[in-house]
């Protein structure tokens, strides 16, 4: 498992200090070259500092930071698992770096406040620097055994699943689970949120699209060759609701 998905955890506090320009430069430099699961969705990120944050967002995020990164994207299926993916890359990028960064799901930003002309807010990543310790072993997350997330003939992508188990999840509800199929595919799926909340189900993709980052760092790690795609039909388990699968070359 890659350094920065084990060391990668959800700040509480940040120093109120900005980061170096060139830093940001990269990081956006990093972002702009991501390919998210599904292309045909539009979608652009801004990095903002926090008084500029505070004049678009309709209350105050949930921990003030130097920095946040704002995710935006046309509304289409998959646009927030899209977003998921694409900011929980750059989370992790910036955990390499020794960044601290945390989601910020209090944030709401409606057209009316929105800089002009901008694709509709999705969510926002606070980061800087921090006091607090990164994590320093998986022993430290607080998640489901593998058991309960993971179903088929999935041995073979323990190491996979180990890292996707660490992906961040809103009051760590960890909504995904695995699939192995014998075509050597592995589906992902999330559970239907309680009462079918649409609060919850708009976090949940967004968790959905976390965890398949994680699933897609630990796969290339392995030297499996990920694609991530969607299939049509989708494939049904349980009551669960489909996401996406990977693929790998040699399958």
């Amino acid at each position: 498992m890659t350094d920065e998905i084990i060391k990668r955890r959800s700040f509480s506090s940040f120093i109120d200090e900005p980061l170096d320009e060139r830093l940001i430069e990269d990081l956006v430099d990093f972002i702009s070259g991501l390919t998210p699961p599904v292309q045909d969705i539009d979608w652009n990120f801004d990095t903002l500092p926090y008084l500029d944050l505070i004049r678009i967002s309709r209350n105050e995020p949930g921990v003030k930071a130097p920095h946040y990164l704002v995710l935006r994207a046309e509304r289409k299926n998959f646009s927030l698992q899209n977003s998921g993916y694409i900011g929980e890359m750059a989370a992790l990028y910036l955990t390499r770096l020794g960044i601290a960064t945390r989601w910020q799901g209090s944030v709401t930003v409606s057209a009316m406040d929105d800089f002009p002309d901008s694709l509709p807010f999705v969510s926002a990543i606070a980061f800087g620097r921090s006091d607090e310790p990164f994590r320093a072993s998986t022993a430290e997350a607080d998640r489901l055994p593998m058991k309960k997330i993971a179903f088929g003939k999935y041995e073979r992508f323990i190491p996979m699943l180990e890292a996707a188990r660490l992906a961040p999840s809103a009051f760590n509800l960890q909504p995904c689970a695995y699939v192995a199929d014998d075509r050597g595919r592995l589906h992902c799926y999330r559970k239907k949120p309680f009462l079918n909340n649409p609060r919850t189900s708009y976090i949940q993709c967004l968790d959905s699209g976390a965890a398949l980052a994680h699933l897609e760092i630990a796969a290339k790690e392995m030297e499996l060759s990920p694609s991530l795609i969607r299939l049509t039909p989708e494939p049904a388990f349980k009551n669960l609701i489909y996401q996406a699968t990977l693929k790998f070359e040699d399958r």
